[in-house]
């Protein structure tokens, strides 16, 4: 239902949507008349919204990844660069910002999530400054961005550590398309000098996370906005695709095929898996479910949280029948759909949002679509709809990180509850029915070693993770703990 009317919304828009020149004029409301307001203004926004996450406790691979970076030195950093095909991925860009970021935050989580909310806020501001070249009210543009700094599927992406690849690709990626737009309108020395940043922005966009190889796709999408052929830009489109492939071709060499996750039965690359029926479902109906309600149902909402939801639903249908210029439709449209592309595999999204990070970069084109409709609305109309929207996605987005404090509270109290069951005769743990997910949120699906020994400040000691059964003890010294569902915690049995 909730696909179907997300796709009931996109359709509407598209149907009505008008060439340019019959648009008039958007009248431009006494608000955010230059970049600083608006890119502070989003920077407050983001802390007010996400404060409560510096108290977060790590979960799963942020404990493999923090005590990676603080394992690597600075004076022997060239190993981030050579490929591991055992990894399935090649981004060493990002590497690098967690090893630096590690040399100051350290073990602190508070520092670790700071850190990835300063990135966050960045990516807002570059959304900001897009949204301004393609809407024609400040307004709308500033909603764009705090749609962005705000929808519900914001902490897999800006709480997790591991959500730094996509923080860095959406960072690079959008200062690179911004480049390339000023080099269109500069001069022949400034518009090169654009281009290379731009070039450069797509290279470390790429290094950081390979979902960024779509940046020449981008960039054919900016010109049309520009209304640009991309024949007459044959040459500098060859050569962002000329980059663009001989970064695959190195990704290639040194990872000895596509890489990537891997089907756990054929151990054949997801990437290279297709499915006709699982694409239809995902560009026709989830990918909208998510988007539009961005509600991580594992746990109920409470009363108050469904009132929003009517609002929401009245401010949606309102925005279906505003009339929007094609070209700049058509760019929304086609960058939330292209940078769907490459992680397509993965975003079979369900109820609890996991794996919702994969939109983030795509959900880009989504703002700046529903601020295309917002900037047409006409007086009060234009204040309340934008509220709307946003109280609803701020409430999404509170609910979820409910979920996410749940579950890092559940680790820390796993973690310690490991610590207090080891005594001098101990030689190794054995977990039984840690589970992987909790609420929607990754759990211990990996780094339970790993923080166990962050707990025991460094000093190492087995630890074996059973699925599927109970610990019992065998009498070898080791000790036995065991996941008790009922209570969401972590037991140590008794070895009397």
């Amino acid at each position: 239902m909730e696909g179907c009317f997300g796709l009931g919304i996109i359709l509407a828009l598209a149907v009505r949507a008008m060439p340019a020149g019959e648009q008039g004029e958007s009248p431009t409301p006494p608000f955010i008349r230059s970049v600083w307001p608006g890119a502070s203004a989003l920077g407050l926004l983001t802390a007010a919204a996400f404060w409560r996450t510096l108290y977060f406790f790590f979960l799963s691979d942020d404990f493999v990844l923090v005590k990676a970076g603080n394992s690597s030195s600075l004076g022997n950093l060239h190993h981030l660069f050579a490929g591991d095909a055992a990894y399935g991925f090649y981004r060493p860009i990002t590497k690098l910002s967690l090893v630096l970021t590690s040399k100051w935050a350290k073990w602190d989580p508070a520092a670790w999530h700071a850190s990835a909310l300063i990135l966050h806020s960045a990516n807002s501001i570059l959304v900001f400054l897009l949204a301004r070249g393609l809407c024609a009210s400040p307004l709308a543009a500033f909603f764009a961005a705090a749609l962005f700094s705000l929808h519900g599927t914001r902490p897999e992406t800006a709480v997790w550590i591991s959500g730094r690849f996509d923080l860095l690709a959406t960072l690079f990626t959008l200062c690179g398309l911004l480049f390339f737009l000023s080099s269109l309108k500069e001069t022949e020395i400034k518009r090169w000098v654009c281009g290379l940043a731009a070039s450069a922005c797509m290279v470390l966009a790429i290094l950081s996370k390979e979902s960024a190889y779509i940046f020449p796709l981008l960039l054919g999408l900016a010109l049309i906005l520009e209304g640009e052929s991309p024949r007459k830009r044959v040459g500098i489109m060859a050569c962002f695709l000329l980059i663009a492939a001989g970064l695959f071709v190195q990704r290639w060499l040194l990872l000895g095929g596509i890489g990537g996750y891997r089907h756990a039965g054929t151990g054949q690359a997801l990437a290279l898996t297709f499915s006709v029926v699982g694409a239809l479902k995902v560009l026709l109906l989830r990918i909208w479910a998510v988007l539009f309600f961005p509600v991580n149902w594992s746990t109920p909402p409470g009363a108050g949280f469904a009132l929003v939801t009517v609002v929401y639903l009245i401010s949606l249908v309102w925005l279906a029948l505003r009339r929007i210029d094609r070209r700049r439709l058509t760019f929304a449209l086609g960058f939330l759909i292209v940078s769907a592309l490459p992680p397509l595999h993965l975003l079979l999204i369900g109820s609890n949002l996991e794996k919702s990070r994969f939109l983030y970069l795509p959900s880009v084109g989504f703002c700046l679509l529903l601020a295309l409709a917002v900037e047409r609305l006409p007086g009060r109309a234009r204040w309340i709809v934008p509220g709307a929207i946003l109280a609803f996605n701020l409430c999404a987005l509170e609910h979820n990180l409910n979920a996410w404090e749940y579950a890092s509270a559940k680790a820390k109290s796993a973690c310690h509850a490991a610590v207090n069951c080891i005594d001098s005769s101990t030689k190794r743990m054995i977990v039984g029915d840690l589970p992987p997910i909790l609420r929607g949120v990754y759990f211990f699906g990996n780094g339970f070693q790993e923080c166990v020994d962050m707990q025991r400040a460094g000093a190492s000691i087995q630890v074996e993770i059973r699925r599927g059964g109970g610990a019992t003890p065998e009498g070898d010294g080791s000790r036995h703990l065991w996941w008790d569902q009922s209570a969401d915690e972590l037991r140590c049995v008794d070895p009397r």
